[in-house]
């Protein structure tokens, strides 16, 4: 990998002429969506005939139609604007990081690992999946490890007689590696949180619903660990082969470290790692300091600085990083590189 010194010439050579170019783009694209709006004097007009229409019939429908209307054709027609300076910021400035750091590193902005591999995983067992979203791609090589990431919203949709309620399964970053030893179980590291509540009858409700799903409970020679994750498996002898002593304090210091609800699945010579996320992955920041999607650039009012793509390449490094964080490049197993 190249290093920080490296990364702050790259800054000012390369990406701050870009990012003058992007804040030119996104003055354009307001323009062009300020040059659709509709006038104030009609948006006036629709809410006095609206109120007119109501004050004659009694009924409230005409006013919310008179008012509204006019700001619904302002939204649609602003829509039909495409965020070009959001592309622009894609292409020209997060592609460009990602590959600064390695040539092996390759960035697709709408891809995503596949909904049929994450529901394989087995990360989120008896939850439906309903809405699955992805972006931010990232695949390349770290050391002896193949590895891809991006980010994932995933949603669980509940149907009630008068409403719809959305409920979140996961936000956060998706992170894919071959891992370091041959096996041809599957074993989950989830958080522990059942235990921690009910003390021993969570415990046996764990063992209960792991054989539901034709898994065992493992227990392992590790207090700790056990108290911040439940793991189940096809195979316990193989479980404990994966989870040695050292990997499971990576895993533990990694938890720690992010304070977040970790979750690990062993499957098919991969390592899965599901991280919530409190932020979108490579977002802009908004008026109020609160991140907002790239797909919004244009309309945020703080401009891009070389802060942001600093910003940026701290979360690319810190998901690559997660090879280093658990060792997954120590192959004393015999095990050969990921073709």
């Amino acid at each position: 990998m190249r290093t920080p010194e490296e990364f702050e010439a790259f800054l000012r050579e390369v990406i701050a002429p870009r990012l003058r170019a992007v804040e030119r783009e996104r003055a354009a694209v307001r323009a062009r969506r300020d040059a659709v709006r509709v006038p104030g004097v009609w948006k006036l007009l629709g809410a006095a005939a609206g109120l007119l229409v109501a004050l004659r019939t009694g009924e409230l429908g005409p006013l919310l139609v008179g008012a509204g209307l006019p700001w619904i054709v302002e939204v649609v027609r602003r829509s039909r604007i495409p965020d070009t300076a959001a592309a622009l910021v894609r292409s020209t400035i997060l592609e460009p990081v990602v590959t600064f750091w390695d040539p092996s590193f390759r960035y697709a902005p709408n891809g995503s690992i596949s909904r049929e591999e994450f529901e394989a995983s087995g990360l989120f067992p008896g939850e439906a999946i309903d809405r699955y979203a992805g972006e931010d791609l990232v695949t390349g090589r770290h050391g002896s490890t193949a590895f891809r990431f991006c980010e994932l919203h995933v949603k669980r949709v509940t149907r009630r007689r008068n409403r719809t309620e959305t409920h979140p399964v996961f936000d956060g970053l998706f992170f894919v590696a071959d891992f370091n030893k041959a096996f041809r179980s599957r074993t989950l590291v989830l958080p522990d949180t059942a235990e921690r509540a009910l003390g021993s009858v969570g415990r046996a409700f764990q063992s209960l619903a792991s054989r539901g799903a034709g898994m065992e409970l493992v227990e392992l020679e590790c207090p700790e660990f056990e108290r911040a994750f439940v793991v189940r498996t096809t195979d316990p002898v193989e479980a404990r082969y994966l989870l040695s002593t050292s990997l499971m304090q990576h895993i533990r210091t990694f938890h720690e470290n992010t304070g977040s609800k970790l979750r690990i699945a062993f499957l098919r010579g991969r390592i899965y790692v599901a991280l919530p996320l409190a932020n979108d992955l490579f977002s802009t920041g908004g008026a109020a300091g609160a991140p907002a999607a790239l797909a919004g650039l244009a309309g945020a009012s703080a401009p891009l600085t070389l802060e942001d793509v600093r910003r940026w390449s701290g979360e690319l490094l810190f998901a690559v990083g997660i090879v280093d964080e658990l060792d997954l490049n120590t192959r004393i197993w015999s095990k050969a590189p990921a073709a």
